[in-house]
């Protein structure tokens, strides 16, 4: 409990991309170990529902810390600062970003959608977790760095 204590305090700043679907590995390369689904992961699982106008259940979702120190995790030779993999419905965040609001909600938006893409609608007008620019100015209508939604 006291490693996950000190991995939460360490924060980063971080972006997000979705596996392509086919050949995608199951899970990053870097060591990664499971997370126990906080309190505060509910709440933010309840605020990602309540945008997106989807249902689920956060207990279908795992959580999963990557030792990842520069914030990236490598999958495939595809580098990307948090993954979620439909394959186990399975979200992999950098250990130094399991307390980044935008970033775990991003990651669970695409479990909610059970889809690899950014749709716009959801992602950056009805949520704003599309990126960290989003996240701070929620008056944006596209993410500058994914105008397409990729």
């Amino acid at each position: 409990m006291g490693r996950l204590f000190c991995v939460v305090l360490l924060l980063g700043l971080s972006a997000c991309a979705a596996p392509r679907a086919a050949g995608a590995p199951l899970a990053p390369l870097a060591r990664s170990w499971a997370v126990p689904t906080l309190g505060l992961y509910q709440e933010w699982w309840d605020k990602t529902v309540a945008c997106s106008g989807r249902q689920g259940k956060m207990t279908d979702v795992s959580f999963y810390a990557v030792d990842a120190p520069s914030g990236a995790i490598d999958l495939a030779g595809e580098m990307a600062h948090a993954w979620w993999v439909r394959q186990g419905n399975r979200v992999y965040l950098p250990a130094n970003a399991l307390g980044q609001e935008w970033l775990v909600r991003h990651e669970m938006l695409h479990a909610l959608l059970q889809r690899g893409s950014h749709p716009a609608e959801v992602f950056v007008s009805a949520c704003h977790v599309a990126s960290a620019a989003v996240w701070r100015d929620s008056t944006l209508t596209s993410d500058p760095g994914n105008p397409r939604g990729n």
